[in-house]
């Protein structure tokens, strides 16, 4: 018999009001919906994503005020003996999407909350000329606050 695990977070989309904020968007929600719908284990998988929009027709409040939010969340089983595969399968997930910062939480029955954050180093990647580099690793810095990893 295992334990409940909560995994879930928020990748900070990358919009800002840019002028190709647009093509950023179309260009996330495709790789998402690129994601399995079954994955192996441990899953990171199409049904954990959601991306938080405006209603273009009714007028709502603004809900992508600075950009848009993809959030993720999941309740498995002992998943934490696997944090390293599936921190391997969302940095691949990073890499293809565009974002400024990702943050990640898991939640045991014998722990407190565990956070992990990436950020984008603005200094080493932008949108220049309207053209949009490919996130590499090397342009994030990536935080473990609770120095689980180590």
């Amino acid at each position: 018999m295992g334990m409940t695990t909560l995994i879930y977070g928020v990748i900070e989309e990358y919009g800002l009001n840019h002028h190709i904020k647009d093509a950023i968007y179309a260009h996330n929600e495709k790789i998402l919906s690129e994601l399995p719908i079954s994955d192996t284990w441990p899953p990171l998988s199409k049904e954990m994503f959601s991306i938080t929009k405006n209603d273009k027709i009714k007028q709502g409040p603004n809900l992508e005020y600075y950009g848009r939010i993809i959030h993720f969340g999941a309740c498995l089983k002992s998943v934490e003996s696997e944090w390293l595969e599936w921190k391997g399968k969302f940095e691949n997930l990073l890499k293809q999407l565009y974002w400024t910062q990702a943050h990640v939480h898991f939640k045991t029955e014998y722990t407190d909350v565990i956070s992990f954050q990436w950020r984008i180093d603005l200094d080493k990647w932008s949108i220049k000329d309207g053209n949009i580099k490919p996130i590499k690793e090397e342009y994030w810095i990536f935080q473990d606050h609770s120095k689980w990893e180590k």
